[in-house]
Order: structure tokens, then sequence, then C-alpha cells
């Protein structure tokens, strides 16, 4: 691969893990709900914006035949 196909794979990585990881963390009542409404409501946002990323992401790594 080259260069640019091997930072898209690894960004593509980086945001897939991070987001099942905050995905998880709002699946946990104990641990999310004792955050304040608005870090709770920031988090819900990051993850749809993240999830826009991935979509991206992964478009652009099937433009390069680059596996998903």
């Amino acid at each position: 691969m080259k260069p640019f196909e091997l930072r898209l794979a690894a960004h593509h990585a980086r945001n897939a893990r991070h987001l099942k990881n905050l995905k998880n963390f709002i699946l946990d009542p104990a641990r999310f709900s004792r955050l304040p409404e608005e870090e709770q409501e920031l988090i819900k946002v990051q993850i749809e914006e993240m999830e826009r990323l991935d979509a991206v992401l992964r478009r652009r790594m099937q433009l390069h035949q680059i596996p998903v």
C-alpha cells in the first residue's frame, strides 16, 4: 500500500476503535449517568460525528480498493 493508504486505513481503525469504546461507555448506565447532562449530550453528538467520519473513511477506502 502507498503511504497515504496506510494512513487512511490507520485513521479508520483508530476512529472505529474509539467509536466502539464510546458506544460501550454510554451503554453502561452506572458510569454514563454519573456525567453531567451536558457532557452526556456532547458525547452523543461526538458519536454521531464519528459515525459520519467512519462512513467517509470507509468510502475513501473502497475507492482505493483498501479492505475495510
